[in-house]
């Protein structure tokens, strides 16, 4: 109970951010101990009547309130809010953990921007946070010591699970496995609603029929001592239904398109 009653602050309002509230919020965390610095009114008036949380203008008052700050802005503003923090953080004599969670900024960056802090982690957490199904990959800053890791691990393991990275270099191929991965869940589900209308179904009929299945065929994968491999071929009759599905999608390459698109997202974060 003690690490649910953690002050937390979000220097941003975005997606992720609220992602993470929202999990934050279903594990049981209290809204009154939750921050969010957000420089529009608009978004500082939807997030209160959303989340019933507290809000600021000014980046400083994460510092006075919290003990855990998650960076949640885009890496082209890193800087100015680590130098906004930096400052707050000697005038306060203190020092929140520091969690980033905008791309392509290693700790090693962070720690020149916030001169040579050892409690930074970056993090890559994933949409499916918001209902404590996340996954988030972690690096910690060198020297970062092992009460800041738990207490990030403890935070982030109440809203789905964690991978710690022991190289930072590894991070882009998380972003493309893990980060980026649940729009493509989306995606085949939209192409499998999509067909299952055109062969006849009503829209609510293949939504039912695309969403269960998935869910699933991902249950069994989490709970088998099956692979998915052998999963697929327990799904799978010689020249069944399911083996015709399966020929189209090999002649489609559909294994050489998945990895042209993983490629292409943990490029793009790698050189963000």
């Amino acid at each position: 109970m003690a690490m649910r009653e953690t002050a937390i602050a979000f220097i941003g309002g975005g997606n992720m951010a609220q992602a993470i509230i929202a999990g934050l919020l279903e594990a049981k965390f209290k809204p009154e101990n939750l921050l969010v610095c957000a420089p529009t009114l608009e978004t500082r008036t939807s997030l209160v009547k959303k989340y019933q949380l507290n809000v600021a203008q000014n980046n400083a008052s994460a510092v006075h309130f919290a003990e855990v700050i998650f960076i949640a802005v885009k890496p082209n503003l890193i800087e100015l809010v680590c130098k906004e923090l930096n400052l707050a953080m000697k005038e306060n004599t203190k020092q929140p953990l520091i969690i980033n969670l905008a791309a392509g900024q290693t700790t090693t960056q962070l720690q020149q921007y916030l001169q040579n802090s050892q409690r930074i982690i970056t993090a890559m957490p994933n949409l499916p946070s918001a209902v404590c199904q996340g996954l988030t990959g972690l690096v910690p800053a060198k020297h970062c010591n092992e009460d800041d890791i738990k207490l990030a691990d403890d935070i982030l393991s109440s809203i789905g699970k964690t991978v710690w990275l022991d190289d930072e270099s590894k991070m882009p191929a998380l972003v493309a496995t893990a980060g980026s991965a649940p729009a493509y869940f989306f995606l085949f589900l939209e192409a499998m609603i999509e067909s299952g209308k055109k062969l006849g179904l009503s829209h609510q009929q293949a939504q039912t029929s695309a969403l269960q299945s998935g869910m699933g065929a991902l249950t069994m994968a989490l709970t088998s001592e099956m692979s998915v491999t052998e999963l697929k071929n327990k799904v799978t009759s010689p020249n069944g239904t399911t083996q015709q599905a399966l020929d189209s999608f090999s002649i489609n390459n559909l294994t050489h398109i998945v990895n042209d698109a993983m490629q292409a997202a943990a490029q793009k974060a790698a050189n963000y």
